[in-house]
């Protein structure tokens, strides 16, 4: 029988579970990545391995853990269901060659999947992951054992660091003060974040309280990604309650999103405006800005008003990691809600995410109305959109060639375009960027994992952002 072909993505594998994702095929995955660590010079380095709440995690885990047992590599292997943060913690922490993270992070709950975690305690830049895939073998062979297995807490010292990263002296003040008495709703969309957040802010003195807490392999009948279409619950929960608050995080809690304390939902990108204001602004932290193409321009204009070394990196979280890795960074961003920020690791993570807004509000003495008006009379009103459009009938390679043709139409009569930047996935193009300026721009691209189609577009007025939609549906043939 013909090996099925595995498709790696840019830091792991992610497959339909009992379709490609089986016992066999993550075999395959664990025994190359052994041979890639015995290539890196990884020989006999212990690796840290973790896993989420989805159906049989906690076996694949351990199965992936067997092989590098079996080959030599002592293993740290997770005792709970643990968000992806805190394996990347472990890595670092426990000064380990490396970190397997079982999860398919926000992909529905027929999904699971395999992080590869360097010893930085941030995802493999998307070339060490290509080497992985090369030492892929069509069957199995490797002996497994339990050996060199030590099951071990990889949670106590995560949330100890915490401290180092977040004033939890500030967050305490603030909820001893009678006039704050802050509450915070927290939905973990039955994920790995669990009640890690309602368990820290509870033990400062805040009053929280977690919707869908327990980890559910299928995640209580909701995709696990937290994007405003996903999160009527948690918006519900807040307006009908005091909470100052609303946070989520994804399947494996290394984003995370927000809802301002009436139940409205606070977009991406004002979430990321939110957390470069409190890190600069209220915490008086300096460092590279790095963010990902399709992010608001207005990260820019702020880094640029502060003096800041400023980033405009590819789509990828890995490709800001590359970055944080090579300079002294403030924060990394990028457009899918994922977040890592100074003194803490070059990766995602939605649990501290979260604590950085219940700082920002302790720090601020503000409703985040307000902090949003804050920025506003700083950079201009944010309009910005983005559209998913399915493209299993379309022709994304056509689209990109029109794209490579681009004139504006009259639509757009008085744009003018100043720059064109062209995105690559290995030697693809998939991806064009037009920048008319004054912080307005389209971006057409296609999906690498899925059968779709994004524009983004962002202009001075709402007008503006229509007409550049219009023209982004005009270039991709959709009416």
């Amino acid at each position: 029988m013909t090996a099925q072909v595995l498709k790696f993505g840019n830091d792991g594998w992610r497959a339909l579970t009992g379709t490609l994702f089986t016992e066999e095929n993550l075999l395959r995955v664990a025994e190359a990545f052994v041979r890639y660590l015995r290539n890196s010079s990884l020989e006999g380095r212990t690796v840290a391995v973790g896993f989420d709440g989805r159906r049989q995690s906690r076996e694949y885990a351990s199965l992936f853990a067997e092989v590098l047992s079996g080959s030599g590599f002592p293993v740290l292997l997770s005792d709970r269901i643990i968000p992806t943060p805190v394996l990347s913690f472990a890595v670092l922490h426990n000064a380990c060659g490396a970190g397997i993270m079982i999860t398919a992070s926000h992909n529905p709950s027929t999904y699971n999947g395999v992080k590869f975690k360097a010893a930085y305690g941030g995802p493999f830049i998307s070339e060490e992951t290509r080497r992985v895939a090369t030492f892929l073998e069509d069957t199995p062979t490797l002996p497994r054992t339990t050996d060199r297995i030590q099951t071990a807490d990889l949670l106590t010292s995560y949330r100890d660091h915490l401290r180092t990263v977040i004033d939890f002296d500030a967050l305490r003040r603030f909820a001893e003060d009678p006039a704050n008495d802050p509450s915070v709703m927290i939905d973990s969309m039955g994920g790995a974040g669990q009640t890690i957040l309602e368990d820290i802010l509870t033990d400062l003195g805040w009053r929280a309280q977690t919707i869908f807490g327990a980890a559910e392999p299928g995640f209580y009948g909701r995709q696990p990604e937290p994007i405003e279409k996903n999160l009527e619950p948690l918006f519900y929960n807040v307006s009908v309650t005091d909470a100052i608050l609303g946070i989520a995080t994804d399947g494996d809690a290394d984003r995370c999103a927000v809802c301002a304390g009436e139940g409205s939902w606070i977009s991406v990108q004002q979430t990321i405006l939110l957390l470069l204001w409190h890190l600069h602004q209220y915490k008086k932290l300096s460092g590279a800005v790095i963010k990902s193409v399709p992010v608001t321009d207005k990260v820019r204009v702020l880094a640029e008003r502060w003096h800041l070394p400023f980033y405009d990196v590819n789509v990828s979280f890995q490709n800001i990691t590359d970055i944080m890795l090579k300079t002294d960074y403030l924060i990394g961003v990028e457009e899918s809600a994922g977040f890592g920020v100074k003194g803490h690791l070059p990766e995602r993570d939605g649990i501290l995410s979260g604590l950085l807004f219940c700082e920002l509000l302790a720090m601020s003495g503000k409703r985040i109305p307000d902090l949003l008006e804050e920025i506003r009379l700083v950079v201009g009103e944010l309009h910005y959109r983005r559209l998913d459009i399915p493209a299993q009938d379309l022709d994304r390679s056509a689209i990109m060639q029109r794209c490579e043709h681009f004139h504006p139409s009259k639509n757009l009569e008085e744009f003018f375009v100043e720059k064109v930047r062209k995105l690559y996935d290995k030697e693809t193009l998939n991806g064009i960027k037009f920048l008319f300026g004054d912080s307005r721009w389209l971006l057409i691209r296609a999906s690498m994992t899925e059968p779709k189609v994004r524009i983004y577009a962002e202009g001075r007025t709402e007008n503006e952002l229509e007409r550049l939609l219009a023209e982004g549906r005009m270039l991709a043939g959709i009416p």
